[in-house]
């Protein structure tokens, strides 16, 4: 039996806390401006510490939570925009401050979805017997690539980092994702190096709202499943009006989509398991649970996973 299961989740978020009010203030905006469009009041930052870091931070706690030895990790693949350097990978160095004597590593570049692929190659490991335990990892620093004169993106985006390990089961549970790319739309969300962050805005809002509800269609054709026996739909925390958006064309309640924008932001990579971590801390989550994680973003990457909890 290939079937995995979530055993644990930790996040770190940075502890420079950045609320609405300097951005009012930098552009002369009404106190509930940023907060009507986006859904956000704040969102963190980092200073002294490095991606690195604070990666290892949130996979110590997702290690504590799920009660393994970390020796027992087989691989670990991490998603993220904004690595510092090309070698060695930030999974390189999460294997070397752990401490962890043998694994399999991978960093996966590709776009705010990226942690959606870095599961699912995870799974793909355990389920061709090549791993047992699995750390995936959704890290960003994207502040330091900011156009903080730019209002359409930096009200938007912060910092932080999400881990999950999951780890294969004798159980069954269901496990399905789809997966796809639109290289050709790509250039609408674009970072080059030693550059800042270029975002269209409404393209990628139109692209949020109707790409990201056909890919779910299509998971949910593809595993002969009904969106009625989803408890909830776990997106990229990109934007509140592309999830409220994306929650009307699929015709369900609002509340059947998990949003953390409030507190946090959009955090690129680390939106999805730092979300996931939330929805366990809040037991939300029970054992048969089936949820939709949902990733879109710079690529153009677009993905969905089916998981029983």
């Amino acid at each position: 039996m290939n079937c995995i299961e979530i055993i644990g989740n930790g996040i770190y978020l940075p502890k420079r806390e950045v609320l609405n009010s300097e951005f009012n203030e930098k552009f002369k905006l009404d106190s509930d401006w940023i907060y009507k469009r986006t859904g956000i009041e704040k969102r963190y930052y980092v200073e002294k510490e490095t991606i690195e870091n604070i990666a290892v931070k949130a996979s110590l706690e997702a290690i504590k939570n799920s009660k393994i030895d970390k020796e027992n990790i087989d691989i670990i693949v991490v998603a993220t925009t904004s690595t510092e350097k090309i070698m060695p990978g930030i999974s390189f160095e999460i294997q070397k401050r752990l401490d962890i004597k043998k694994c399999m590593c991978l960093d996966v570049l590709a776009g705010c979805s990226g942690y959606i692929n870095a599961f699912d190659i995870v799974r793909k490991y355990i389920a061709l017997g090549e791993a047992k335990t699995g750390l995936v990892i959704g890290v960003e620093e994207i502040s330091k690539y900011l156009d903080y004169e730019d209002i359409n993106t930096a009200i938007l985006l912060g910092d932080g980092a999400g881990a999950t390990i999951i780890q294969k089961t004798e159980e069954k549970k269901i496990y399905s994702q789809y997966i796809e790319s639109i290289a050709q739309d790509g250039d609408i969300l674009t970072c080059h190096n030693n550059e800042k962050l270029y975002m269209d805005g409404k393209k990628i809002y139109k692209y949020g709202i109707t790409k990201t509800v056909e890919n779910i269609e299509k998971l949910l054709e593809k595993t002969n499943e009904k969106l009625d026996n989803i408890k909830y739909i776990v997106p990229h925390q990109s934007n509140i009006r592309i999830l409220e958006n994306m929650a009307k064309r699929l015709n369900i309640s609002f509340d059947k989509m998990y949003t953390n924008l409030k507190n946090v932001g959009n955090t690129f990579c680390a939106s999805i398991p730092i979300a996931l971590n939330e929805m366990y801390e809040k037991n939300l989550l029970k054992k048969g649970d089936k949820i939709i994680l949902i990733g879109y973003g710079g690529g153009l990457n677009l993905g969905s996973i089916l998981i029983e909890i």
